[in-house]
C-alpha cells in the first residue's frame, strides 16, 4: 500500500517573478537586435514598390497617349512628392500619385523629376528623357525613360 503525504497538494507550480523578468529582459535585448534591421527592410521594400509603381506609371503614360491619339503631359512636382498624367489637349487630370505623408504606404522622403513636366507623344516619342530619383531614408533607387519610352530601373 502507497501512503500518500498530505504536502503534496501544496507544492508550487507555475514561475517566479524573477523568472519571469529574466524571459522578458531577455525578449527587450532581441528585439532591440531585431528593430532596426527590420526597419531597414521595410524601407527598402518600400522604395523598391515605389520605383516599380512609377515605371509602370511612366509605361502607362506612353500607352495612353498612343490609345487615345492624344499628347498626355507627365507634370511632377517635388514639394508634394506627387506626380500627375495631363491629357494635354484637354487638360483633364488622368492620374494622380501621390508618395508623401501618412496617407502613402510608401512614405518616401525624396521623389525628383528630372525634368519636372515632359510631354509623350501618341507616336511613342516624349519631349524628353526623365530621370526618376526616390528614396526612403538612407536607400533610393533611379528610374529612366528614354524618349523612346524605354523604362530602366536602377539603384
Amino acid at each position: 500500500m502507497k501512503i500518500m503525504s498530505k504536502n503534496h497538494k501544496n507544492v508550487r507550480r507555475g514561475f517566479t517573478i524573477f523568472e519571469l523578468l529574466v524571459v522578458v529582459g531577455i525578449l527587450g535585448i532581441l528585439a532591440s537586435m531585431v528593430g532596426p534591421a527590420m526597419s531597414r527592410i521595410v524601407r527598402h521594400q518600400r522604395a523598391n514598390r515605389a520605383a516599380m509603381v512609377i515605371a509602370a506609371d511612366l509605361q502607362n503614360a506612353f500607352a495612353v497617349a498612343a490609345r487615345q491619339r492624344e499628347p498626355v503631359r507627365i507634370q511632377a512636382d517635388a514639394t508634394t512628392r506627387s506626380y500627375q498624367f495631363i491629357d494635354r489637349k484637354s487638360g483633364n487630370i488622368l492620374r494622380i500619385r501621390t508618395f508623401y505623408g501618412d496617407t502613402s504606404e510608401y512614405r518616401l522622403t525624396e521623389l525628383v523629376f528630372n525634368p519636372t513636366t515632359i510631354d509623350v507623344f501618341p507616336s511613342g516619342i516624349s519631349s524628353s528623357a526623365v530621370t526618376v530619383t526616390l528614396a526612403n531614408g538612407d536607400y533610393g533607387k533611379t528610374i529612366t525613360a528614354s524618349t523612346a519610352g524605354f523604362i530602366r530601373v536602377s539603384h
